[in-house]
């Protein structure tokens, strides 16, 4: 599975870790991985494309991870769309007080409504 074989490397806390599920054919995705694994400074997240794994690595149906990114932390935890977008900007040191920002109304409110948005046509922002 691409991406945890790099992290291994790494002495970043187990438990602080997030495997972050993404759409490796989706120039947006990858655009947004890359933004974010230059701002990762403590190492904590590690993406993984879903269209390149085994069925069994999923953390979730492969119609699922179509709709939406998803995230697992280091206690198992999963995260869907907006709330695995916050979670991820929580890890980078500058951007932590985007995600403390979003977890307020009104972007609290408005924010998985706009994700689902991103999401549905992501093909289109990413070109």
């Amino acid at each position: 599975m691409e991406g945890v074989e790099a992290h291994l490397d790494h002495s970043a806390d187990e438990s602080r870790r997030l495997d972050v599920w993404v759409d490796g054919a989706c120039e947006l995705c990858l655009k947004s991985r890359a933004w974010c694994e230059l701002r990762d400074r403590d190492r904590r997240l590690v993406f993984n494309d879903f269209r390149s794994a085994d069925e069994s690595d999923l953390p979730v149906d492969r119609h699922d991870l179509e709709a939406s990114m998803w995230v697992r932390d280091g206690q198992g935890n999963l995260l869907e769309g907006f709330v695995a977008w916050r979670r991820i900007m929580s890890e980078l040191p500058r951007w932590r007080w985007l995600a403390r920002l979003a977890s307020l109304p009104p972007l609290s409110l408005i924010g998985p409504a706009l994700y689902r948005m991103i999401a549905a046509n992501r093909r289109n922002f990413g070109a």
